[in-house]
């Protein structure tokens, strides 16, 4: 095996020119390297996923779990042919993928699994079985649902956490659901999920404002600022001491070469934390306060949230042979994952021809999954 033919079995050719600056004399790490027996349950494969993400051998046991509730295994399909380059090996996978996901059909969906006008019919689908969070009636059986949805999102099953907490928010309007739409729609590009933000109260402003901030960031554009400056009269931003203001805030001034204190995000996103959008932003600036630890603060943060293409972003502003081989680990070993191959992007003096391919690529596997 080499990294061509890596690149060979996941069906993509623009990267090929850029890698003969990788080293294939490299360790898995510990998450990489452990066996996962047939009989894991749940439970242990959405921590697994979390680092390794969407692995084809693990995708067939997981949509094993869900045999008996459809619905939910067609949202995790959504999310496979979504956000994992399935690859010549992988035909079972996808054909497995088109024949499950089909009780979306009737909810319709296109670049989200659950659009935002399109709760009621999902709520319409799940109702006869009880799934996604429609029988999460009770105070207990609600944080139950939450907590679910939380073990689900950080496993790149952004389309199944969606639905439970756009459900609950529909039926219950609670304010803990919305919360969590906004930061897992952010955080895996799902925006066409996002309901209508059109409330005045203060908690509203907050999430619009830190909705439109983290978006413009997202694009690498600093009129961000002038969302910032537009809403810092508002009494709910001027004395807010929302982390997700303060976290969009450290960002902007990253991005816009302004002094920015490691202990000040650190105070919102401390180590250690599971918030992935304060953390990835938090190791950002310890990165560019630390340029020569860039390659342990990327490996721990691997660890615990696995490849991020924003953090390698940074880090290759420091390139170094201890980053290069972290990043021919992640392609040795998870080359399922697309923000692998943009972390390597990062490192070329032009990666754009390699974002190009992986949404194409993508966004025909999606395609061919939904028929």
């Amino acid at each position: 095996m080499s990294f061509d033919e890596i690149a060979d079995r996941r069906i993509l050719s623009t990267v090929r020119a850029n890698l003969d600056q990788l080293t294939w004399d490299v360790e898995a790490d510990g998450y990489q390297r452990l066996r996962v027996p047939s009989s894991a349950d749940v439970d242990s494969l959405l921590r697994l996923l979390s680092r390794r993400g969407l692995e084809p051998a693990l995708m067939h046991l997981l949509l094993d779990r869900f045999e008996d509730r459809p619905l939910e295994r067609a949202l995790i399909a959504f999310d496979i042919a979504a956000g994992s380059l399935l690859g010549h090996d992988d035909l079972a996978l996808a054909q497995r993928v088109a024949a499950v996901i089909a009780p979306l059909a009737p909810i319709g969906p296109n670049t989200v699994a659950v659009p935002r006008d399109r709760v009621g019919a999902l709520i319409d689908a799940a109702s006869a079985t009880g799934e996604v969070g429609t029988s999460a009636n009770d105070p207990a059986a609600i944080e139950a649902s939450l907590a679910y949805a939380d073990q689900l999102a950080p496993a790149r099953l952004p389309s199944l956490a969606l639905a439970i907490v756009q459900v609950l928010w529909t039926r219950h309007a609670l304010p803990a659901a919305l919360d969590r739409i906004v930061e897992i729609a952010l955080d895996h590009e799902r925006l066409d999920s996002m309901p209508q933000l059109t409330e005045k109260t203060d908690r509203s402003i907050q999430l619009q404002t830190y909705f439109a901030t983290r978006v413009s960031l997202s694009q690498l554009d600093t009129t961000a600022a002038a969302i910032l400056e537009q809403t810092s009269k508002h009494p709910a931003i001027a004395s807010s001491s929302d982390p997700g203001l303060a976290a969009v805030r450290a960002e902007l001034d990253l991005l816009t070469d302004k002094p920015v204190s490691v202990a000040a995000i650190e105070a919102v996103a401390p180590i250690g934390s599971a918030w992935r959008y304060g953390s990835r932003v938090r190791d950002q600036i310890r990165i560019q306060s630390a340029p020569g630890d860039a390659a342990i603060v990327v490996d721990g943060f691997l660890g615990t949230f696995g490849n991020d293409m924003r953090v390698w972003a940074q880090a290759a502003f420091h390139p170094s042979p201890e980053l290069l081989a972290l990043v021919s680990r992640e392609i040795r070993y998870c080359s399922h994952e697309p923000e692998v191959w943009r972390a390597l992007a990062t490192f070329l003096e032009d990666g754009t021809l390699v974002e190009v391919e992986l949404q194409a690529r993508t966004a025909a596997q999606l395609d061919a999954a939904l028929g």
